[in-house]
């Protein structure tokens, strides 16, 4: 996934997190939306990531993670320049636990 809907995809997140309730309308429009970014952004090349990278990143994760770590690598950019940050936004989304004082 591009890193453009990547960042849409977030920021749908983000407002979604501030509605009180949601109205099956409302759901079913954010739902659309949120799927619709996933389609257009799907044209990059897929980056593979490992456990030991998302550990050194400070991730809290395992070989039994290896299932999420694939799902978040689907959806990441492959520039190294977004890759951390594309990674922070997926690992949030997943809730992949963050060691603390890494």
């Amino acid at each position: 996934m591009n890193y453009t809907s990547m960042q849409m995809q977030d920021t749908l997140r983000r407002l979604e997190a501030t509605l009180p309730e949601t109205t099956p309308e409302q759901r079913r429009l954010l739902d659309d939306l949120n799927a619709q970014i996933e389609e257009n952004g799907r044209y990059y090349v897929v980056e593979s990531l490992t456990v030991e990278q998302m550990r050194e990143h400070g991730y809290d994760v395992t070989e039994k993670d290896g299932g999420l770590i694939d799902k978040i690598a689907e959806k990441v950019e492959v520039d190294a320049d977004m890759l951390w940050s594309a990674v922070e936004i997926w690992a949030k989304t997943y809730n992949v636990k963050q060691i603390e004082n890494f």
